[in-house]
C-alpha cells in the first residue's frame, strides 16, 4: 500500500483536534451547480417521446425524437462514453477505440429507435454527442472534438456498414473487407491487380466486395461510403468510373447529411426529389451512371422511379434489418459477376 499524502496527514490531524469528522468540515460549502457545465447536447421529456437540444452554430437546436425515452437516451451516450472511455486504458489504440465507441452507439440507436430517420441520428444526435467534451475521458477535454470527428466519423461509418451487412452476406459467400487499417503498399498491389487503364489512387479505397469461389475470394467491387456529399466524393468518381467501365461494382453507400443551423434544422439532405428540378447528386447517379446505384439512409430522400435501370437508381434504406435492398442489390452484382 502506499504511504499517505501529507494533505490527507494533515486533514486528520485537525479533524482529530477539533473532535469533528469530515462532514463536519464540509458543511456550509456551496452545492455545484450541474447547470454551470456546458453540455454540447442533453434531452428533455415530452408527452410522447423526447426532445434533443445540441449546440448548432449560434443555435440551441432542437430534434424531436417522438418514440424515444430519456432512458434510450442516456443509454446510447453511455454507450459512446463507456467505449471512449478505453481511450485512457489503451492510449497507442486511440483510432480503432473512437471508431469502435461511435459504431456501437449508433447501432444501439437504430436498435432503440427503428422508426427514426437513421441520417438524423448520425447527424443530429452521435455526431453531438462525439463533440460533447463531457463524453471523452477529462483529459481529452481539450482537443478539438470537431476536427477528430472527420476521421474517425468516416471510418466509424464503413465499421457500421460491416457490423450491420457483413454476417448476412458472408453467409451468402459475399465478404465486406474494411481496408482502413491496410498499408497503402497493400492497396496499390490491390489496384494493380484489377488491370484498370485509369490511374487510381489507392488510398481511395476503403471498402471492398469480394465473393467466394472454390479458388479463394474474388474482388469483384468497391463500396464508397459517405456521410455526406460535403465530403470528398470527387476523389471517388475517377475510380468508380474505371471500376464501372472494367465491369466491377461501384455503389455510393451514404447517410446523405446537410442541414442548415437553425433552432429546428431539416436534414433534408442533397440527393432532393425526383419531381422538378433534379439536383446535380441526383444527375450524376441516374443520368451519367458515376456509381453502381447509390443507397441513402436519410429518410427525406426520395427513391428514383423503377423504370431506371437498378445500377443508376437512387435507393432508401434503413437498418431494420441486413436482408433488405442494398443487400440483395449486392449479391445480385456478385451472381452478375460470377457468370460473366
Amino acid at each position: 500500500m502506499g504511504k499517505p499524502s501529507p494533505v490527507s496527514i494533515c486533514l486528520l490531524a485537525i479533524l482529530h483536534e477539533t473532535n469533528a469528522d469530515l462532514a463536519d468540515l464540509l458543511q456550509g460549502l456551496p452545492e455545484p451547480d450541474a447547470s454551470q457545465v456546458e453540455r454540447h447536447i442533453v434531452a428533455e421529456e415530452l408527452d410522447k417521446g423526447i426532445r434533443v437540444h445540441f449546440r448548432y452554430a449560434k443555435f440551441d437546436a432542437q430534434y424531436n425524437l417522438t418514440h424515444g425515452s430519456l432512458d434510450e437516451f442516456e443509454t446510447v451516450i453511455k454507450t459512446l462514453r463507456d467505449g471512449l472511455s478505453n481511450l485512457v486504458k489503451a492510449p497507442g489504440q486511440s483510432e480503432s477505440i473512437k471508431t469502435d465507441a461511435v459504431a456501437r452507439a449508433f447501432l444501439k440507436a437504430v436498435e432503440l429507435w427503428p422508426r427514426a430517420n437513421p441520417s438524423d441520428l448520425w447527424w443530429f444526435l452521435v455526431y453531438r454527442a462525439y463533440c460533447d467534451p463531457y463524453n471523452h475521458p477529462a483529459e481529452f477535454a481539450r482537443l478539438d472534438f470537431t476536427q477528430s470527428w472527420k476521421r474517425t466519423g468516416g471510418w466509424a461509418l464503413e465499421e457500421i456498414l460491416v457490423r450491420h451487412y457483413g454476417p448476412f452476406l458472408r453467409g451468402k459467400g459475399v465478404n465486406l473487407v474494411n481496408l482502413f487499417i491496410a498499408d497503402g503498399p497493400s492497396k496499390q498491389k490491390l489496384v494493380q491487380s484489377l488491370g484498370l487503364r485509369d490511374r487510381i489512387e489507392a488510398d481511395k479505397i476503403d471498402m471492398v466486395l469480394t465473393g467466394d469461389t472454390p479458388q479463394g475470394p474474388r474482388f469483384f467491387g468497391v463500396v464508397h461510403v459517405k456521410a455526406s456529399f460535403a465530403e470528398r466524393r470527387t476523389d471517388d468518381v475517377p475510380l468508380s468510373i474505371a471500376l464501372r467501365s472494367a465491369g466491377y461494382t461501384s455503389p455510393l453507400w451514404t447517410m446523405d447529411c446537410k442541414s442548415t443551423p437553425s433552432a429546428q434544422p431539416l436534414n433534408r439532405g442533397e440527393l432532393g426529389g425526383i419531381v422538378g428540378r433534379r439536383s446535380a447528386k441526383r444527375r450524376d447517379i441516374e443520368d451519367e451512371g458515376y456509381f453502381t446505384g447509390c443507397f441513402s439512409y436519410n429518410a427525406n430522400t426520395v427513391a428514383s422511379p423503377n423504370n431506371l435501370p437498378a445500377a443508376q437508381r437512387v435507393y432508401v434504406c434503413n437498418f431494420a434489418s441486413p436482408d433488405d435492398v442494398f443487400s440483395n442489390f449486392i449479391l445480385a452484382r456478385w451472381q452478375a459477376f460470377r457468370k460473366s
